[in-house]
């Protein structure tokens, strides 16, 4: 088991209570995939370097895990078709 980080952009016209709802499902992609969540740090609403999508900015989450590496590419597919989840970032940490 090795350890990664994911950080995730959430849009932002999903309100407080919504954010909670797609932060658990993004949890539970790791999850299903045999991840161990460590911790999930919520960083709020911040300035996009460039516009997505007509949008200025979004909600970073940075997730700390352990899974397997061979079921990142699983993870990285349910994550694209994630519409609340406007990017994403997976590294390796040693």
């Amino acid at each position: 088991m090795k350890k990664y980080e994911l950080m995730f952009i959430i849009n932002p016209t999903i309100l407080e209570e919504g954010r909670e709802t797609v932060i658990a499902k993004v949890n539970n992609i790791l999850t299903t995939a045999g991840a161990t969540v460590l911790k999930s740090e919520k960083w709020g609403e911040r300035k996009l370097a460039y516009p997505i999508d007509k949008k200025k900015t979004g909600f970073y989450v940075l997730t700390t895990l352990e899974m397997d590496g061979t079921k990142l590419t699983e993870v990285e597919s349910k994550l694209n078709i994630t519409e609340e989840v406007m990017r994403y970032i997976v590294i390796k940490n040693d």
